[in-house]
This record gives C-alpha cells, structure tokens and sequence, in this order.
C-alpha cells in the first residue's frame, strides 16, 4: 500500500477511501493561503519603511543628528501598518514579529527623543549623558537587523 501526502499535508493511502477536501476545508486553506500573501506583502513594505530609517541612520553623526527626525512621519506609518499588520500582536502567529518591530520602533523613537533634545539644544549644552544614550540607541539600531 503507497501513501501519497498532498499539499495540504494529509496522508492519502491508495487503496482506501479517497479523501476529498470539503468545501470549507478548501475555502479555510485558501483563506490561509490568502492571509500568508497579505502578510508577506505587508512585511515586504514594512522592511521598506526600515530601509527607509536606516539609511537615514547610516548618514547620522554628531554634526548632523537632526537628520533623524526627518523620518517622523516613516516612524508613524512604520507603527501604523505593525498594529494592522500583525493584528496589534494578539495574533499568536504574529506575537514575536509584532514584539520584534515593536523594539525597533522604541528604538527609533529614543533616538529621536534624544536627536529633538540635541536639536533644542543647539549643540550647545548636551550632557555626555545624552551623547551616551543616543549612541546605545543607535547600537541597538544596528543589532537590530
């Protein structure tokens, strides 16, 4: 007797009845099928807000840390499309993506934080305090990859 396994995973012996997907079986893998597309899409266009970030982040140093703040409104969307994305992280499936952007977010938000008080500032009185801050927030940007 030969076992066959199809697509879906269930193993089919020759020899035995055949089993046939139900109509809601099929409607269930399809809708599946169809939320894994809409999820890979949606992961597509949120690496390409951290693409985004990123390459900003790359061109940041001390003279110009403001720089950052260019990315406010990629910031937004980037949280935005993360809560509707990844269901706000109650979807099981989707817990530990949606905790991972969610570091990546606070990430950014910090050093933001930390560029606005450079900015205010004017160069002028930042404390090593905060020059130490930004530069742990921006380590954790890089090991965020």
């Amino acid at each position: 007797m030969t076992e066959e396994h199809c697509a879906c995973g269930h193993h089919h012996e020759h020899g035995h009845e055949h089993h046939t997907h139900t109509p809601v079986e099929l409607a269930g893998l399809r809708q599946q099928q169809k939320s894994l597309g809409t999820l890979q899409a949606n992961m597509r266009k949120i690496q390409a807000l951290h693409d985004k970030i990123d390459a900003v982040l790359a061109k940041v140093d001390q003279q110009n840390v403001g720089y950052i703040l260019t990315q406010k409104k990629t910031l937004k969307e980037l949280k935005k499309l993360a809560d509707s994305a990844l269901g706000n992280g109650k979807e099981p499936l989707f817990a530990k993506l949606y905790a991972v952007e969610q570091d990546y977010i606070r990430t950014i938000d910090d050093l933001m934080h930390h560029a606005q008080i450079l900015k205010r500032a004017g160069q002028g009185s930042v404390t090593p305090e905060v020059l130490t801050n930004m530069e742990k927030s921006l380590a954790d940007a890089g090991t965020l990859e």
